[in-house]
């Protein structure tokens, strides 16, 4: 079991980062558009100086990591992860660039799918519970410093700079505006994927073989919570079972749970954010 969590979190990580620089070499790069973060600033420095994007990921990220680890922000083993994550991002950027094509013809074309690519590979990075480094990082280290500031508001300020710097640096407004739409649909899409994966099918079961029901839960080792209710029509004190089921786990528990109990009154909604105990920790 713990070595296919390991090789889930692997392969998350792998095609996520592989995902991410499909982004920015095919389409954030070539179109000129710098999206924020340490990849937008590697952009700009790699079209002023020639500098690989990839390597100055690394030399970016890799030293705000190692404060960050110092600081005790994150534990070791998540900093450990991160930092293979950056590793593996420099590499893949830089050696993949002669083998993936500039697809950079139409700019808002190529804003879109940077965004989506680059969306959907950081939200498969983080669900391996791991990260990328960037700026992120610094707000936290700020937040240490400062903990009145707002991590969210502090990324979201340097973000917006570095978008704006790009109009200078490229010397053309509409960068900045095709670099906002890459921003934008790159945080829907990571959102999407990371929300979803969070999500679950909110099962509530109420019978009279309340102890028959419980170990069918219990023999699919899903996490339950068993209250006492009453009926509205009868007064009479009964027993709920609900639980926060897998929705791949949950036309199976409604079969067994059916089979157990053909009179049991079952109520299965979508829980769209599941937080908390067991589920929706990213470290």
């Amino acid at each position: 079991m713990r070595e296919k969590k390991l090789r889930d979190v692997i392969i998350l990580n792998v095609v996520g980062i592989f995902l991410y620089t499909v982004g920015i070499r095919c389409f954030a790069a070539p179109a000129q558009i710098a999206p924020g973060g340490a990849s937008g600033i590697a952009i700009l420095v790699n079209y002023v100086t020639g500098f690989p994007v990839g390597l100055f990921c690394s030399l970016f990220n890799l030293p705000i990591l190692f404060i960050v680890w110092r600081k005790q922000i994150f534990p070791p083993q998540f900093a450990l992860k991160a930092a293979c994550s950056i590793v593996l991002l420099s590499l893949m950027t830089d050696l993949l660039e002669p083998v993936l094509p500039a697809l950079a013809d139409d700019p808002l074309l190529a804003a879109l799918f940077a965004g989506a690519f680059m969306g959907t590979g950081l939200g498969m990075v983080y669900l391996g519970t791991s990260d990328t480094g960037g700026i992120t990082m610094i707000g936290l280290i700020f937040q240490r410093k400062f903990p009145h500031l707002q991590v969210g508001s502090l990324v979201s300020g340097i973000n917006i700079l570095i978008v704006l710097s790009s109009g200078l640096v490229y010397r053309d407004v509409r960068t900045i505006l095709y670099a906002t739409i890459t921003v934008y649909i790159s945080g829907i899409f990571m959102n999407n994927l990371v929300n979803d994966s969070n999500s679950r099918n909110l099962m509530i079961v109420m019978s009279e073989c309340t102890d028959m029901v419980r170990c069918v839960f219990l023999e699919e080792h899903a996490g339950i919570t068993v209250l006492k209710g009453e009926g509205g029509y009868t007064s009479e004190t009964q027993r709920v079972i609900m639980g926060a089921i897998d929705r791949a786990d949950c036309a199976r528990i409604q079969k067994k749970v059916e089979a157990v109990d053909p009179h049991a009154l079952i109520i299965v909604a979508e829980a769209s954010n599941v937080i908390g105990k067991k589920f929706g920790h990213m470290i």
